[in-house]
């Protein structure tokens, strides 16, 4: 089953998605974590040196599908 997640901004994105942080770092790309409960994902940066992993709603929270500076 494919994983969906609504964004900050109101988008709906799914793995190997693009996302911003809200403080306009990034961009991130989704992807399923080798190890974690169901619904998490990771936020991998594009040259692969950041990874963060995330609860589901942590990205309604956190992230924008347009990148943006949120103050």
């Amino acid at each position: 089953m494919a994983a969906n997640f609504r964004t900050k901004d109101g988008h709906t994105v799914g793995l190997g998605s693009t996302v911003w942080s809200i403080n306009g770092e990034g961009p991130f790309t989704l992807v399923k974590p080798d190890s974690a409960p169901p619904g998490w994902v990771c936020m991998v940066s594009d040259d692969g040196e950041t990874v963060r992993l995330h609860a589901p709603e942590d990205v309604g929270i956190y992230y924008n599908r347009v990148r943006r500076v949120e103050v």
